[in-house]
């Protein structure tokens, strides 16, 4: 068994509650964040096939899409957590019987809420667009993409929710390589819709939605039949175990009204910068192509926040309170290295990197502006993100909930809606200076709370230890 392990290697789980945790956390974390990697790449192919296949007014219209299919994504990513750390729990205890049941709730309430909230979606799509303030020019073009991206929602749902259940259980190389099976697909479908059919916004769609499809039923089949995992998939288990269901939404639906309030206020600085110079294309194109490369930033940041949480849920099932507080200390270490690396990139090579999208000076330096206050500062996001974590995996979801929904949100708007609207404030530094101090404030909730809440958890944790002894390398 232990010659298997060894020569499988690459694609074996990590075991979370022993051994080097510093480089665990790293080799966990990176697949997470090459995941969100390929998800960022398949928007910028896409926006690159619509704009050479079919026509720019095209590319803006998806574009347009860009911060409420990034709400969206990052609220049914983040509800998908509350299986993530109850099943990891489950996991550390050695409870079977419990991660079973989790799996296959899990699944079931995925299903049912991505084709309810995709029906619903459908229909108010044109609503969406013109509650964000969508250019009426765009509007036709970018209702049409969000109504096929809502037709898809049940297949981005169940992966999310089957990614964190194989991401509880040491797995996280098994999303990242569906997902860039699934983007071959989507790369492929994109081609022959836009270039060969001529779809236009249509065929971009509808390739997305092929490529979701694709990582679901690869993930399923991960879950079904591979044998390296702790729990697997069984159709006569599929049913919905109240208690568990509880749990799992428990800690999910913080999690994902955490996202939304995080979310939200990127709609109304979008339509802010529309109000600084209105009809500037250039100034819009610029903060476009920023926010892009922003999401690349991101993605470690979310490797490393998934990691801290995941440890953290699978540590405390196991009863190693001495191994939570490392955890923490290493995500946050992990978040610093990941920083100063970035900023380097980020001051090197920005011109290059705006580059790949934008091609005048004006549309460049309204980039550089944005791109240097965010990722000179982004540190504070992966802090505000890691403790925010952190808290998660302790069964805390509401907590950092609050934090975003105060500072990230409330604060953000109150600002726009005041401060910003004074001549002197009424600018591209002033609009994105919000982001970093609003992170700054949430770090501090988050902080706060961990200071309060970490030493009773350890010390409810060592006395359950006592008690009890697990060790789940043996279950």
């Amino acid at each position: 068994m232990e010659e298997k392990k060894t020569r499988f290697s690459l694609f074996a789980p990590i075991e979370m509650t022993s051994g080097n945790l510093f480089l665990k956390m790293g080799l966990f974390a990176l697949p997470i964040a090459l995941t969100t990697v390929m998800q960022l790449l398949y928007t910028t192919v896409d926006l690159i096939t619509v704009h050479y296949g079919d026509s720019a007014e095209s590319m803006g219209a998806i574009a347009s899409n860009s911060a409420l299919i990034n709400l969206i994504i990052v609220v049914f990513a983040n509800i998908a957590l509350g299986a993530n750390v109850v099943l990891a729990q489950a996991r550390g205890e050695g409870d079977r019987e419990k991660a079973e049941k989790v799996l296959h709730t899990s699944l079931i309430f995925a299903l049912i809420s991505g084709v309810a909230v995709g029906v619903l979606g459908f229909f108010i799509s044109d609503d969406l667009l013109r509650l964000m303030k969508t250019e009426e020019h765009y509007l036709a073009k970018a209702a049409l993409y969000l109504k096929i991206y809502f037709a898809g929602l049940p297949f981005l749902m169940l992966y999310n929710y089957e990614a964190q259940l194989l991401r509880a259980q040491g797995d996280s190389q098994t999303p990242f390589f569906v997902l860039a099976i699934a983007g071959l697909f989507n790369i492929g479908a994109d081609y022959l819709f836009v270039f060969a059919l001529k779809m236009g916004v249509a065929g971009v769609g509808w390739a997305t939605v092929i490529s979701e499809g694709v990582s679901a039923l690869l993930c399923f089949l991960s879950l079904k039949f591979s044998k390296r995992h702790y729990v697997s998939f069984f159709f006569h288990k599929l049913k919905i175990d109240g208690k568990v269901l509880g749990e799992v939404i428990k800690i999910g639906l913080p999690a994902g009204l955490q996202g939304f309030f995080f979310s939200l206020p990127n709609v109304f600085i979008q339509s802010s910068l529309y109000s600084i110079d209105p009809g500037n294309v250039q100034l819009e194109n610029g903060a476009i192509a920023s926010g892009n490369i922003e999401g690349y930033l991101y993605a470690g940041v979310d490797g490393f926040t998934g990691a801290t949480m995941s440890f953290i849920a699978q540590n405390a099932g196991a009863k190693k309170a001495k191994n939570i507080k490392k955890v923490l200390g290493f995500g946050l270490i992990w978040t610093a290295i990941y920083w100063l690396a970035s900023s380097l990139v980020i001051g090197l090579a920005h011109r290059g990197l705006l580059s790949l999208f934008v091609d005048t000076e004006e549309a460049i330096e309204s980039g550089r502006t944005r791109l240097f206050i965010m990722g000179f500062t982004y540190v504070l996001d992966g802090t505000m993100l890691v403790t925010a974590g952190a808290l998660r995996g302790l069964r805390h979801s509401a907590i950092p909930m609050l934090s975003t929904l105060i500072f990230c949100t409330l604060f953000r708007i109150v600002m726009i809606k005041t401060v910003f609207n004074i001549e002197m404030f009424h600018t591209l530094f002033w609009l994105y200076a919000l982001f970093p101090i609003s992170w700054v404030l949430a770090t501090l909730s988050n902080t706060g709370a961990l200071l309060y809440f970490l030493p009773k958890e350890c010390k409810r944790i060592e006395e359950e230890a006592k008690q009890v002894p697990v060790d789940p390398t043996q279950a």
